[in-house]
């Protein structure tokens, strides 16, 4: 979704050099996916297939492709060096299950895949961590990938609706404990004490 967030036109490219005008289908900035559609013959191109992002562990063989820096169809290899991340989306909600990886990620490689040694795609690359430095903006090692299971289920319903519905209760909470229960002298020692309703 940040890859194309904002742009007026958006251009696929193919491996043979050609390109193609497409248009977007459906957005999701929640999990940071979209759905692009072009105008192709389906014996013109070879998709590459979904993996089951659940199966991987810490320590599995990865490759990421993407275009770091405007340098076409790089490939980097690495490994899962972690499951069940979060992460945060470009709309400020959180992305669970997301895979972290050494592999070398940098700008440019979202929106490519993260395969597994197999060939399957089991994340999509989307964010990477940069370190404490103010002025680093490249790779420290630190890559994470929305899961490919993620992507299954965003994508179907991106083309079926072309958009996501969400269930939101629009307020931050926190559990309540036996020591707040007392401080603020509530008539009950669990469940959640809501600290702030958002707008709307």
């Amino acid at each position: 979704y940040h890859v194309i967030s904002g742009a007026k036109q958006v251009l696929v490219s193919f491996s043979n050099g050609a390109s193609m005008k497409a248009t977007v289908d459906g957005t999701d900035p929640s999990s940071d996916l979209a759905v692009l559609k072009i105008d192709a013959s389906s014996r013109a191109l070879t998709p590459l297939p979904l993996g089951n992002s659940d199966a991987m562990q810490v320590g599995d063989p990865v490759v990421a492709i993407g275009n770091p820096f405007g340098l076409d169809r790089t490939v980097t290899a690495g490994i899962v060096s972690a499951i069940q991340r979060a992460i945060t989306a470009p709309n400020g909600n959180t992305i669970d299950h997301v895979i972290q990886t050494d592999a070398a990620i940098n700008r440019g490689n979202s929106g490519g895949p993260l395969l597994s040694r197999r060939g399957l795609v089991i994340g999509v690359n989307s964010q990477i961590e940069t370190g404490s430095s103010s002025d680093s903006s490249g790779n420290v090692g630190i890559g994470f990938a929305v899961p490919s299971n993620t992507v299954k289920t965003v994508i179907a319903q991106l083309i079926r609706e072309g958009h996501i519905d969400r269930a939101f209760l629009g307020i931050s909470a926190t559990p309540i404990t036996r020591d707040l229960a007392r401080v603020f002298r509530l008539p009950t020692s669990q469940g959640l004490l809501v600290q702030s309703v958002q707008p709307g």
